[in-house]
């Protein structure tokens, strides 16, 4: 789990900091890059897409956590499910977030 946490940490776009101002952010970059022309356009885009789809792999990653059959890591996850769930949560909503702007 902690190198997940470590990768989500790495992951995770910082102009997403807030969820509540990540529309309004992802349109000013959108924007930004427009008016750079059509190729930094389709960078930022790729870019997205790149993100959404790492995103799928860290998910991945908690999945293989969650179903692991190492009990140590087992008893383990009963202390972290909290940490678990905020992570799971996070990552699912930037992915939704970038999918869908795509």
């Amino acid at each position: 789990l902690d190198s997940t946490e470590r990768i989500f940490q790495r992951w995770r776009k910082e102009w997403l900091a807030s969820e509540d101002k990540w529309g309004e952010a992802y349109e000013e970059a959108l924007a930004h890059a427009r008016t750079e022309g059509t190729h930094e356009t389709d960078i930022f885009l790729d870019q997205c897409a790149m993100h959404a789809l790492e995103g799928r792999t860290i998910l991945e990653a908690i999945r293989g956590i969650v179903h692991t059959s190492c009990p140590y890591c087992r008893e383990r996850l009963k202390y972290d499910s909290v940490l678990l769930y905020d992570l799971l949560v996070s990552v699912v909503s930037q992915v939704k977030f970038m999918e869908v702007k795509l």
